[in-house]
């Protein structure tokens, strides 16, 4: 039997659904290469379209790898009549076959042993060397075996490893069965599975006959499939930099620049899971209130902004970075340094906001970049200093520094984006302060609630069980992933409502009913209040925005913590009492400060 490729078995087609899949991936942890299988020549005749051809000379020069070499080339397919495998052994690389069988079967733990040992065994002795991947169209047999290594040898979360894949790889998988299979082998039992993304368009079954266009056939296979993703996509989502009120902000195209930007602000934050790598503060409620007097905090406002991140990278290369982890470029947005030169690797926490500031007797719209905590400054890491400290830094290092510029017309202050400014913080005894009518009216913009920050805790990325957001009892809100269900009763018109539901839960978190003005929202966030009978009771969840700054729901802990702040609130007056209380007990029954 003729080993490799003949005419004859070449007459058995392009691979189902082949043609159209995208060709590539990005880079994976500077290791792994994932890419669909090539075909060599024989196929060509069955390709007319020449953009849609792919042979094994195209994976080796691909612009993606950055002139890279790969040096070992795993395919994971049952067949050999797609290439010869001298086509990647005649390039000194290693070619090893690792047959699966595919369609709905995960690949067998000896087989995952088998990958992984390969791999290992080969890192070893050529640690710089790139390592190529594919199966038939290199989606999830591809990225079950490189989330199984990431797990397994690099130390990842099983989550983080396969939302890395699918960071780079379009998507990544999309069968469930997969993903389930993955956290069932190595996730523990507690953990809020990742739902697998919708079926992209190319595996159709007729996408095999779909005509090329454009954005089908792109030659490096970076958005080939259809499927938008604030994580993976940018252009086909519309997202804007706060909901376009804000000139000379765009947003990153090119995914392996948006890639390198999201794992250098991780990097920084030393964040171990996937997404966005920021603080996320709890809410507070009668249950937790008791943290603000054991150690000593400080406290200011919460604007109705935008979160954002923002990366000063150097000279013309600011970069802000939203709760979905899109990444957008501020244009003209100068941040000079203290010995001259520009700020460079310097990363900061902020609200985006938009104040209206009353000009020679007309009210304008400002936009305001409030930076309210640091992780990195010049390369140093300001992660592991109180508080206090950071913020002189962003105070006297990134502020003043930048003010001073302005007044020595370094920086033309007219033709920057935005103002910049520290948002303040307090301690404890101003907290009534922020309630005044002077305060509020001051404020230009807004405010929805209060932040409460430990003096004495670093940085924390992800969420913080120590910084407490509070907002009062009718701004308190869920984020629910909104879907309206038509209910058809024989003799009856229809009925519609809207279920609401909260990150990897198949249940819904509640319900209401679904108006005609609720009903264009199906399938989007939407952030909602509930209600309370005269007893203090729930009765109705109530939707009050949609949230285009969100991809994803609320998780089911942050929705059960706000529940329980809803139904249980905490009142603007009985915080004042609570904080008095602690501001005014002697000295001696002051608890320690937390070390």
């Amino acid at each position: 039997m003729v080993v490799g490729p003949t005419p004859e078995k070449a007459t058995k087609g392009v691979p189902d659904r082949w043609l159209h899949c995208p060709k590539t991936g990005n880079l994976i942890m500077d290791q792994f290469f994932p890419f669909k299988t090539p075909l060599c020549a024989l196929y060509d005749n069955q390709i007319p379209d020449k953009k849609l051809r792919f042979h094994v000379k195209d994976v080796f020069s691909n612009i993606n790898l950055g002139g890279r070499r790969i040096g070992l080339w795993i395919d994971l397919t049952k067949t050999d009549r797609y290439y010869f495998r001298e086509e990647v052994t005649e390039t000194n690389c290693i070619y090893k076959k690792i047959p699966l069988v595919g369609h709905n079967a995960s690949p067998s733990e000896e087989e995952t042993n088998d990958f992984i040992s390969v791999v290992s065994n080969f890192r070893r002795t050529n640690p710089n060397d790139i390592i190529g991947v594919h199966c038939t169209h290199g989606f999830n047999r591809t990225g079950f075996l490189i989330a199984a290594y990431l797990f397994s040898i690099e130390g990842w979360g099983i989550d983080a490893a396969i939302s890395e894949f699918a960071q780079n790889r379009n998507n990544g998988i999309y069968k469930q069965d997969y993903i389930n299979d993955l956290f069932d082998r190595y996730g523990e039992e507690d953990d809020d599975r990742i739902e697998a993304p919708p079926r992209p368009t190319w595996d159709d079954p007729v996408g095999s006959i779909i005509e090329s266009t454009p954005s089908t056939s792109n030659i490096n296979g970076a958005n080939q499939n259809g499927v938008s993703s604030s994580k993976n996509s940018s252009s086909s989502n519309g997202k804007q930099f706060m909901d376009g009120l804000v000139k000379g902000v765009t947003i990153v195209e090119d995914m392996s620049i948006k890639s390198m930007l999201r794992a250098k602000i991780k990097a920084f934050c030393k964040y171990e899971r996937d997404g966005f790598p920021g603080l996320q503060p709890v809410s507070l409620s009668r249950k937790n209130m008791s943290m603000l007097e054991n150690e000593p905090y400080m406290v200011s406002w919460k604007a109705d902004g935008m979160r954002y991140m923002v990366l000063i990278f150097g000279k013309d290369e600011v970069y802000a970075f939203d709760r979905d982890n899109e990444v957008f470029q501020i244009q003209g947005l100068d941040f000079p340094a203290k010995n001259g030169g520009y700020l460079k690797n310097t990363l900061v926490d902020s609200e985006m906001i938009i104040d209206k500031v009353n000009m020679n007797g007309k009210i304008r719209d400002v936009p305001r970049l409030l930076i309210y905590d640091i992780i990195r400054y010049q390369d140093i890491n300001m992660m592991k200093e109180k508080f206090t400290t950071r913020s002189d830094c962003i105070r006297k290092e990134i502020i003043e520094v930048r003010n001073q510029a302005i007044l020595k017309n370094q920086i033309n202050k007219e033709r920057q984006p935005m103002s910049v400014r520290i948002k303040d913080f307090w301690q404890m005894e101003g907290v009534s302060k922020l309630f005044e009518p002077k305060f509020v009216e001051n404020v230009g913009h807004e405010i929805d609630g209060l932040i409460f920050q430990p003096v004495n805790r670093p940085y924390t990325p992800g969420r913080c069980d120590s910084v407490l957001k509070w907002k009062p009892p009718s701004h308190n809100s869920v984020d629910f992933l909104l879907r309206i269900e038509k209910i058809t009763k024989k003799g009856m018109l229809p009925e519609f409502k809207g279920l609401l539901y909260v990150l990897h839960q198949k249940d819904p978190f509640g319900m209401m009913i679904a108006t005609r003005t609720l009903q264009k929202y199906d399938n989007k966030i939407i952030e909602c209040t509930l209600e309370l009978d005269q007893t203090g009771r729930p009765k109705e969840w109530k939707f009050m925005r949609e949230r285009t700054d969100k991809s994803a729901p609320n998780a089911l802990k942050t929705a059960q913590n706000v529940f329980e702040t809803m139904t249980n609130p905490v009142t603007k007056e009985y915080l004042c009492g609570f904080i008095s209380h602690i501001c005014n007990r002697p000295p001696a029954q002051k608890r320690p400060r937390h070390e």
